[in-house]
């Protein structure tokens, strides 16, 4: 797998071919010589990490409007030190 590097000035100044270099795969944003960042496509992402959807995806798709959701309430004291 070919990693493209991106100075963090180049991704400042044309981010739009960052993010086409990162439809072909990740990339590394460095700033000083460092790598700080890593980019990839959401496509992926999502391949790596084996997950299909997102909490915002899951909230957001039709028909949730009617679930009702049950969160136990928080209890400080219950907690252990």
């Amino acid at each position: 797998m070919n990693i493209d590097t991106f100075t963090s000035r180049q991704f400042n100044q044309d981010p739009s071919s960052v993010k086409r270099a990162a439809k072909k795969g990740p990339i590394k944003i460095t700033e000083r010589g460092v790598v700080a960042y890593m980019m990839m496509s959401i496509e992926e992402y999502l391949e790596i990490t084996g997950k299909t959807s997102t909490i915002c995806d899951l909230l957001g798709a039709p028909d949730t409007a009617a679930i009702e959701l049950l969160v136990p309430k928080f209890n400080a004291s219950s907690q252990s030190v």
